[in-house]
């Protein structure tokens, strides 16, 4: 299982935010690159990016600072925000990106949504990013009534790397793994899951890790990182087991 720590660009600026809400912005680096390179040292080899302005706008707006990462570090990177037309989704493969994050316009354009699939089949992941037990588009901004079940089984089949399961209302919380959001996403799907929101200790590390779930390809740990709740060698250690 892979630790995915997260790296959230606003302003160029490596930041945290609370449930989504860009009021409630915490600065833990005036330099993404420095943090990825402090990430790198401490054995971390892949790193979850979301550029924040680029999902409440509509287009990226920090891909200099993900381009720096990707050419000054050795790190595997999955990168989304503001992703809406396929020559954003080259421009990102072009740059170095493994795994492409697709969030509104997954929902929302499928004719991109397939495209970027067909052209980069395995490197495309969806965010699927849950609030109130609704999907929430648009940098969390907007909340969208979908059928999820009837959406993933549309999308079976298709060649998708895997679906970024966020609980928003736990993201920066710190109040631990929503599991029955992610089990009830996995029983819609067999696409690999990535766990995201409300990790606050080791032992939310301990206890996913425990549950051996068979679809479960990794999790992001943000904030319990930075507070230093979660030493990073120590989460590297049970997740590889």
């Amino acid at each position: 299982m892979i630790l995915f720590p997260a790296i959230d660009l606003k302003d160029g600026k490596c930041v945290r935010l609370v449930q989504g809400d860009f009021n409630k912005s915490t600065t833990y680096n005036n330099s993404p690159l420095d943090q990825a390179k402090l990430f790198e040292d401490l054995g971390i080899s892949w790193l979850h990016c979301v550029d924040l302005d680029g999902a409440l706008a509509g287009q990226s707006e920090n891909v200099k600072s993900i381009e720096e990462i990707a050419s000054k570090t050795n790190l595997k990177l999955q990168f989304g925000g503001g992703i809406r037309n396929i020559k954003s989704v080259e421009n990102l493969i072009n740059i170095g990106i493994q795994n492409v994050i697709l969030g509104t316009a997954a929902f929302e354009d499928y004719e991109l949504f397939q495209t970027a699939i067909q052209k980069y089949p395995n490197k495309m992941s969806i965010a699927l990013d849950i609030k109130n037990e609704q999907v929430a588009l648009r940098g969390w901004s907007e909340i969208k009534s979908i059928n999820l079940e009837k959406f993933l089984l549309s999308i079976e089949g298709l060649k998708i790397n895997s679906i970024i399961c966020t609980d928003v209302m736990r993201d920066g919380m710190k109040k631990g793994i929503n599991f029955d959001m992610l089990e009830n996403v996995m029983k819609m799907t067999s696409f690999l899951c990535v766990a995201s929101g409300g990790v606050s200790s080791i032992d939310d590390i301990i206890n996913i890790k425990g549950k051996n779930y068979s679809q479960m390809k990794g999790v992001i740990v943000g904030k319990a990182i930075y507070d230093k709740n979660i030493d990073i060698k120590d989460a590297l250690k049970i997740l590889s087991k």
